[in-house]
Parts: structure tokens; C-alpha cells; sequence
């Protein structure tokens, strides 16, 4: 039959057991939940299936997602900046006093930025409207 989904057809293995049986060993391209090995098949209950992974069982950019997912909601918690947030306020400080930024020499104070969208208008920062 045709199979749910895709498989590494070059890493297939089979093998005769017992003389009678065929065992068929394949990699799935993707790791998914299937609905079932192969279409119109019975349905696979993944509920009773255990479907739990170390995290080093995982290759290594996964793992730094799962990383930054943990981080980030651990600093959600404690009420602090994700790891998104902090990278954006480490570059907006950078600019901050770059050649030709509009801050240029003024302390440090993001909260002067308005990322919102609004009218722009920035008091108290020279050559922004407001």
C-alpha cells in the first residue's frame, strides 16, 4: 500500500524472519505523527504511544529552539525580556549613538522610540516632530 507520508527511501532495510515474515525498516523524512503506516489504514491512538524525548536526542538546531521556548517563557514568568526583546534593545543601543542617529550623545533611553507605529513624534528629541 502507499504509506502515510514520506520516508528516506536510500536508508530502507528489510529482512526475512523466521522464513515467513518480512521486516521492513524505514526512516520517516519528517518526524510526525502519522495517522496510520499506510493509507486507509487503522488509525494509530497516539495517546497510548510514549512520545517522549531527551533533549539531546534531538539534533542541535532543534535543540536551541527548545532552549530559547524554555527561556523565553521562564522570563515571561519572572516578568522579564525574552530573548527576542533583549537582542532588539542590544541593537537599538548599538544605534543608538551610531553616525547619523537622531540620539546621538543623549542617554541611553529606549523607551524614546515609539515601535507602535504611531505619529512618530518623539519629544524632547531634536529633529523629531512632537
Amino acid at each position: 500500500g502507499e504509506l502515510w507520508g514520506e520516508v528516506v527511501q536510500d536508508d530502507a532495510v528489510w529482512s526475512l524472519e523466521e522464513r515467513r515474515f518480512v521486516q521492513v525498516a524505514m526512516d520517516k523524512r519528517k518526524k510526525t505523527w502519522w495517522k496510520s503506516a499506510v493509507v486507509g489504514g487503522s488509525e494509530i491512538d497516539t495517546t497510548k504511544v510514549d512520545s517522549t524525548c531527551k533533549l539531546e536526542d534531538y539534533d542541535q538546531g532543534t535543540q536551541a529552539a527548545i532552549n530559547k521556548v524554555m527561556f523565553d517563557e521562564h522570563q515571561k514568568r519572572k516578568g522579564l525580556p525574552t530573548s527576542d526583546e533583549m537582542s532588539q534593545h542590544e541593537i537599538l543601543r548599538k544605534a543608538w549613538d551610531a553616525e547619523g542617529s537622531p540620539f546621538k550623545g543623549q542617554p541611553f533611553d529606549p523607551s524614546a522610540v515609539n515601535f507602535g507605529g504611531g505619529n512618530g513624534a518623539m519629544p524632547g528629541v531634536p529633529g523629531m516632530p512632537g
